[in-house]
């Protein structure tokens, strides 16, 4: 933040097509198109980030004196005007607007107070002052802290509408869950879909309970968390977040729709619900008379499409606004009817289930990579590293002397930023292409940029992310009221799952993330269940699983049903070595306290939330990478000959830090007593870890002056077994020259030349700083999306002769050109015809 700094207007946000974006547009959000992205713009809407501070008088006069050390004679003149900026700085920085205001304060100024955005109108040079406000998160920036302000004129009718109109000034709010929930009709929509509110049974939320040996992570004698290793009962919530829609609501090829509403949000799965209400109707009851009891009253099972459980509807949590559960359960039905479309609601259908994009292998099973923290939970070696890594040795190789494979694998990863269309397409005109400087530099970069990704974790194993579905034919059950867990025998037991995705009668290996330790490595049995699958339309990337009296949900850190992801892998080196994890480690339990503070519903409230969701967000990478720490100086002990039961303070480290990850994550709406700080600095005291870090770290560290030593830790066999990967197979070489189409040069157009080129120096200067500046991704992928449209626009207006594109690839062979890559690609995006016909066939 810079004071009397003009405002770069970047349009680098975006609101996504969503339950909130047409409301927006309903009341008048304004809006226009640039081009030539052929965007939709709006300043009625800013994403304030809270970044860095604003810095004191004595701050800056030290930083400007250091930039004045660095001019040389030449910038006298920029010189004398920085002297005299320091010289104001000096006699002002008493005055109020020169003292520092730190992130958190500024957050607290801007929510209690908003801002005026000052402008000039282009057409009659008007000057127009703009008031924004406070609104709400984002949807998808809502854990780092991020906040969008909204014009004054928008605001009333618009958080109104998001929290449903409920009259919640005069009550007591759980305000962290309220800033979060009102967020849910923001979310990005690849499609909605049409539900009655009379269609929907509510039932109630079903727990299993049972007694179990775990380690109970809680605050010790010293206010501090330790780990306890003590029974206790453990709950699980059977249908948490999950919801049954009836199967004629799907398309054909899915079998589970996350859907968004207000203060709604739920993971519904394609059930035939109909099928199964008819086949247990009561006997001696027309099936078209038969009621079931919802929550609050009785509904027709004839009428019966969507049925949920207090879980998903986030708006039971503000009953009290308007009175008890039943009149809110009434309220919301009422609120989301649209009689537009006959009273039926639309709801956001915010994703589905996903196959993979990682290819498959030889034998055409489908393949998913690992993360580093799943294989360095496990007591892994270098042997099983080099079993593990099998696929990925293969591939690098064909990478490298492969050329159709090389050009195969660079087409799965095609952008408008890369050139991989380009050298592909090339290539498919004339394969000697592989052999010249240009294509082997880019070849190079390719396996390098591959084998830095293995270096992270990330190697391929037949396996698939599966969305989880817990106990789908006991909620069925539940639905029409028979359900005893403590006397029925669940249809799936234990580590049991249901999945299409395997063979059944096969035992696999799953993981979740986050991941930590050992204890959180599951080992399942695929097994058929025949009332699954006549009355459930379940693709292969969907899983059901069992809670009951099984502790999967603590096992996975916390899972639970509303789209939550279980990896599976059927691979038998990663069972044998699950086998060594599963059930030899004790399951972490979280029962670290809630915090008590209460919060109002005010701007300042907000302010402070925010700001703790902010910094704990910015503790998640500290507490996932300390995990890891923890389990690599684990490991190395124990590989090292060190006794297991001298390593119980760093197992008990290694379950705070398991417990840790999962409560940051939680912290978008819920608040804990604790101090992550002074958590994390407690666990990074521990003597173990008073050491060099393993020589993996410097792929997931921000600190690439850190050093490592070679620890006896899995994720250091990856990185070994990567670091000294043989050279390619030589090959002739030739130039690009003796490809192209041969033309005079002096008939090409040498001022249409110069301009290409001056363009895309200028285009990849403005690139490199956005990749050197701008760190949140999708901000990155939008600006160069921008940038790149921009001069593509320009390019693409030239007429360029075959002549004008001879002399400019002729120069690349020479390296006259600093961007070679570049310019060809530009050109193959602007100039196709001419640019491909200008290689020899």
């Amino acid at each position: 933040m810079h004071r009397d700094k003009d405002i770069d207007r970047k349009y680098v946000g975006m609101i996504p097509s969503s339950l909130e974006l047409n409301k927006l547009v309903s009341i008048g959000l304004s809006m226009y198109k640039k081009k030539p992205s052929e965007k939709f713009l709006s300043d009625d809407i800013i994403n304030v980030k809270f970044k860095q501070k604003v810095k004191s008088a004595d701050e800056m006069v030290s930083q400007i004196k250091k930039k004045i050390n660095l001019l040389t004679d030449n910038q006298a003149d920029y010189k004398n005007k920085l002297e005299e900026f320091v010289q104001l700085l000096k006699q002002e920085k008493i005055l109020p607007k020169w003292k520092e205001v730190s992130n958190d304060q500024l957050r607290k100024l801007l929510y209690e107070n908003g801002f005026v955005l000052t402008s000039i109108d282009d057409k009659t040079d008007a000057i127009i002052k703009t008031r924004y406000v406070v609104y709400k998160r984002s949807s998808a920036k809502s854990r780092v802290g991020e906040c969008l302000f909204i014009k004054e004129t928008l605001y009333d009718e618009m958080i109104n509408w998001s929290r449903m109109n409920l009259p919640l000034q005069d009550v007591k709010v759980d305000v962290p869950s309220l800033l979060a929930y009102q967020s849910l009709v923001g979310s990005s929509l690849d499609d909605v879909v049409k539900i009655h509110p009379n269609n929907i049974l509510l039932v109630d939320d079903i727990e299993s309970k049972f007694l179990r040996k775990c380690n109970v992570v809680r605050k010790g004698e010293n206010g501090l968390l330790d780990s306890f290793q003590e029974d206790i009962v453990i709950s699980n919530s059977l249908f948490d977040g999950e919801s049954l829609l009836d199967s004629s609501y799907f398309p054909e090829d899915k079998g589970m729709m996350l859907l968004r509403n207000h203060m709604f949000k739920s993971a519904a799965f394609n059930c035939n619900i109909q099928s199964y209400l008819r086949d247990n109707c009561p006997e001696g009851i027309n099936f078209d008379e038969w009621k079931i009891k919802n929550a609050y009253n009785e509904v027709f099972a004839k009428d019966i499409h969507l049925i949920i459980t207090p879980s998903s509807l986030k708006a039971l949590k503000f009953s009290h606004a308007v009175g008890n559960d039943s009149e809110m359960f009434s309220y919301w039905k009422n609120y989301i009817s649209d009689v537009s479309i006959d009273g039926a609601s639309l709801f956001g259908v915010v994703k589905s289930e996903k196959k993979s994009k990682h290819g498959l292998n030889e034998s055409g099973e489908i393949l998913q990579q690992t993360s580093y923290q799943m294989l360095n939970s496990m007591p892994v070696n270098k042997n099983d590293i080099h079993e593990l890594a099998e696929y990925e040795n293969t591939y690098i190789e064909k990478l490298k002397n492969d050329d159709d494979f090389f050009v195969q694998h660079i087409l799965k990863s095609v952008t408008t930023v890369n050139s991989n269309a380009m050298f592909a397409d090339l290539y498919y005109r004339n394969k000697k292409i592989a052999h010249t400087k240009i294509f082997k530099d880019f070849r190079k970069a390719e396996v390098n940029k591959h084998l830095t990704h293995i270096k992270h974790g990330k190697i391929r194993l037949h396996g698939d992310y599966c969305t989880m579905l817990g106990n789908p034919m006991e909620f069925l059950v539940h639905s029409i009221g028979r359900l005893n867990i403590c006397e029925d025998e669940s249809s799936l037991k234990e580590n049991e799952i249901y999945t299409t995705l395997f063979e059944f009668n096969k035992c696999l290996v799953g993981f979740r993330n986050p991941h930590t330790s050992p204890s959180n490595v599951l080992v399942v049995k695929n097994t058929y269940n025949a009332e699954i699958e006549k009355y459930f339309n379940l693709t292969d990337n969907i899983v059901c699983v069992n809670a009951i009296n099984f502790p999967l949900q603590d096992i996975l850190s916390g899972s639970d049903y509303d789209s939550d992801t279980l990896l599976l892998f059927d691979n038998s080196k990663m069972l044998e070595l699950a086998m060594n994890c599963f059930g030899k480690y004790n399951v972490c339990i979280n029962k670290v306290e809630s915090s008590k503070r209460q919060y109002n519903l005010t701007e300042s409230d907000m302010a402070i939330i925010d700001n703790q969701l902010s910094m704990s967000q910015k503790n998640i990478g500290r507490v996932v990478n300390l995990g890891q720490f923890c389990m690599s100086k684990y490991w190395d002990l124990l590989n090292k000959g060190v006794n297991k039961d001298n390593l119980t303070d760093l197992l008990k480290k290694i379950d705070i830090m398991t417990v840790l990850s999962g409560i940051c994550i939680d912290l978008a709406k819920k608040f804990y007593d604790i101090d992550i700080n002074q958590e994390v600095e407690q666990v990074a005291k521990t003597k173990e870890l008073n050491c060099r870090k393993p020589l993996f770290w410097k792929y997931v560290s921000q600190n690439k002056e850190i050093k490592t030593f070679e620890m006896q830790c899995p994720m250091d066999y990856l990185y070994i077994e990567f670091s000294d990967v043989k050279y390619a197979e030589t090959r002739e070489s030739i130039s690009l020259n003796e490809l192209l189409v041969k033309h005079k040069i002096k008939d090409g157009d040498r001022n249409q030349e110069q301009k290409i080129i001056k363009y895309v120096e200028e285009m990849s200067n403005k690139i490199i700083k956005v990749y050197i500046n701008i760190a949140d991704e999708d901000e990155r992928n939008h600006i160069l999306d921008d940038i790149i449209k921009y001069y593509d626009f320009y390019i693409s207006k030239l007429k360029v002769k075959p002549e004008t594109m001879y002399a400019i690839l002729s120069k690349i062979q020479k390296n006259k050109s600093k961007v070679s890559t570049r310019l060809m690609n530009v050109l193959y995006r602007t100039q196709k015809n001419i640019f491909l016909n200008a290689i020899n066939t």
